[in-house]
């Protein structure tokens, strides 16, 4: 098994496929303005290959098929893309619109409104 090969291939198939392009489509031309989309791509792989004689007591049709060679290979990765905000190209200038991310929103409120909890009962219990 040519394990270099395969990861180098995997890894080739997941840099040609991660791109803003294949995502969200191309710059899209409306009137005398370009909007140029942007994201965040971000992939990780992973591999392994074991070789060697299986330990152990080897079952009696391993000795008698020379099957007791080990062996083993494994591969994954995955992909994940997240819209920042687009470009908007105009003759008279450049600007960069970003997305609102409404989780990161909700998730500084509820902390925010959690700290203010906190610190409220802390002087309640300085002023007893």
């Amino acid at each position: 098994m040519d394990t270099p090969n395969f990861l180098q291939q995997l890894a080739s198939q997941f840099g040609s496929n991660a791109s803003v392009k294949n995502v969200f489509g191309e710059p899209v031309q409306a009137g005398d303005k370009t909007i140029i989309p942007v994201a965040q791509i971000a992939y990780g792989l992973g591999g392994g290959y074991g070789q060697g004689p299986k330990k152990g007591k080897p079952a009696l049709q391993d000795v008698e098929q020379d099957n007791n060679k080990g062996e083993g290979a494994g591969g994954g990765g995955g992909m994940a893309a997240r819209p920042k905000g687009v470009y908007e190209v105009t003759p008279t200038g450049t600007r960069f619109i970003p997305v609102t991310d409404a989780k990161q929103i909700f998730i500084g409120v509820a902390i925010g409104f959690l700290l203010g909890s906190f610190i409220r009962s802390k002087r309640r219990l300085r002023a007893k």
